[in-house]
């Protein structure tokens, strides 16, 4: 395993264990097939990029992802 790999499940499982399940379904949601293209997909996240620029999309804070103060 890479060692960015052992980083990442290190931090992932230093998670609660909330955060932890929240986590191991999105990961198990994005195994299920995508119809979309590499292309689709980068438009889509470039398109997600410009909105959180612009303001047009506020995104979330911290504490909204985290449930922590930063």
């Amino acid at each position: 395993m890479p060692l960015t790999s052992v980083y990442l499940a290190e931090e992932a499982l230093s998670l609660p264990p909330e955060q932890r399940e929240t986590l191991a379904k999105l990961l198990l949601e994005s195994l299920a097939s995508s119809t979309k293209t590499d292309a689709e997909i980068q438009a889509q996240l470039r398109t997600r990029l410009d909105d959180l620029k612009s303001g047009r999309d506020p995104g979330l804070g911290v504490e909204d992802v985290f449930g922590e103060k930063a």
